[in-house]
């Protein structure tokens, strides 16, 4: 499996490797260094939810804009409730939850859009980023897949979004970016129970413990929404083992949040 993230210098940006060959595509995703917040939630958090100070979270939001050459006027993030909703957006919606997270898209976990100029922005801590793009019909997009949206099928409802805009899921590549992995992420009866029995495969153990592996979920809910298994590129990074990532799981709370985020240019 080739590694879909590259870093380049020391910016605190993972970049979608693939898509920078792709002037037309601006992808990736932040880790915890090279911000301006202060412990606990040092350095680079991107989340306005986490008690950290939002001055020191506007700069960091304003470094990465400023290394993407995208304003945080054309970004827009939503409010992430751990469901399946995904939102097509547009012009009207820059800006949504990029100052402040008061005006944040409501109960949305997945944004997509056709628009250049768009950031979609989605915030994460071991939950699976899933980056779209369809290059043929110029379309983007990003869904947040926690354990709940994950089992909700959010990567299915981005695909039926996608649909809606004429795509066609053959010609729809995703990459599946850092998270926590199997061996990091232990979960009990309460979760297994919500996973179609075919997926077993993605988990394993017993009396009540079990390790999941919600990478493999999600790889296999794509495959399942129509996306070719060669257009599914998946991340060798866990959040929880790599120490440049903030980890909920790891660092418990309080911590900070990465910032996933695609563009058409």
């Amino acid at each position: 499996m080739t590694e879909p993230f590259v870093q380049l210098e020391d910016e605190g940006i993972l970049w979608i490797n693939k898509w920078m060959k792709d002037t037309n595509i601006v992808a990736g995703f932040t880790t915890r260094e090279g911000g301006y917040s202060i412990p606990p939630y040092e350095s680079n958090n991107m989340g306005f939810h986490v008690e950290d100070d939002p001055a020191a979270v506007l700069t960091n939001r304003k470094k990465l804009a400023d290394t993407i050459s995208l304003p945080l006027n054309k970004w827009v993030v939503g409010e992430q409730v751990h469901g399946n909703e995904v939102q097509i957006i547009d012009t009207n919606d820059r800006a949504s939850g990029a100052f402040t997270k008061d005006n944040a898209i409501p109960e949305i976990d997945g944004l997509i859009t056709k628009e250049k100029d768009i950031v979609c922005a989605a915030l994460f801590a071991d939950c699976v980023p899933l980056f779209f793009a369809d290059k043929k019909k110029g379309i983007v997009g990003i869904s947040h897949a926690g354990w709940k949206g994950t089992v909700a099928n959010i990567a299915n409802k981005t695909v039926e979004r996608f649909k809606d805009l004429s795509s066609d899921p053959k010609d729809i590549e995703v990459v599946i970016g850092p998270s926590i992995s199997k061996d990091n992420y232990q979960v009990n009866d309460h979760v297994i129970r919500h996973i179609d029995p075919k997926y077993a495969d993605c988990y394993e153990g017993e009396n009540g413990q079990y390790q999941l592996d919600l990478q493999c979920l999600n790889n296999q809910l794509l495959l399942d929404a129509g996306i070719s298994p060669g257009h599914i590129h998946k991340t060798a990074y866990c959040t929880y083992h790599h120490s440049a990532f903030f980890s909920h799981r790891r660092d418990q709370h309080p911590t900070g949040r990465m910032l996933g985020f695609i563009a058409l240019r």
